[in-house]
């Protein structure tokens, strides 16, 4: 019996140490559902419009931005503790409108900062993300709002770099007449 409780605490410890050992992967793929609206009064619909996507790899607790609308649409992003500026992102993301999750970047260095911009109503986000560890897939939302000013959600800060230009509704006058029946 003696012989029988040392395999089996011995076996147990041998399990537990192959815990141990697992590999560990930093990164994720990134998705992002977008959303649009660019007049207060329209609902808030999911962006078919072209949208752009880049992510640089950055050192922890780094600090930086999209200086200006020229530098979102360049990939220009500025270091604002020493001025230093950089144009050739790590990551190009990808776009496919008919998606639930329409904006993909393979993220894989521990920290990133993420431009995403709408060319189309002129308006851009950033974001700071530290990839996770084993989670090979990692979903989320981004709502451009064209007519408000600039403001944070969700962890994005998003731009509008042209708040007091008019926008065109987003919805149809049929799509609307039908929404409020």
């Amino acid at each position: 019996m003696k012989h029988l409780t040392k395999i089996f605490i011995l076996a147990t410890l041998l399990l537990s140490l192959t815990a141990c050992f697992k590999e560990e992967n930093q990164g994720t793929l990134f998705k992002i559902a977008v959303y649009s609206q660019n007049v207060s009064s329209d609902p808030i619909t999911k962006t078919t419009t072209e949208i752009d996507s880049y992510a640089f790899y950055v050192p922890e607790k780094s600090k930086w931005e999209v200086k200006s609308w020229e530098d979102a649409l360049e990939c220009r992003i500025t270091n604002t503790e020493r001025n230093e500026q950089r144009n050739n992102p790590e990551v190009i993301g990808t776009f496919s409108a008919e998606a639930e999750y329409q904006v993909e970047l393979d993220l894989w260095s521990e920290s990133v900062f993420m431009v995403v911009v709408d060319r189309t109503n002129k308006i851009f986000a950033t974001r700071y993300y530290d990839t996770p560890m084993n989670i090979p897939v990692t979903y989320t939302q981004l709502h451009l709002y064209a007519w408000r000013n600039s403001g944070s959600a969700n962890g994005w800060t998003v731009t509008n770099p042209f708040p007091d230009e008019q926008r065109e509704s987003l919805v149809d006058e049929e799509q609307d007449n039908e929404t409020q029946e």
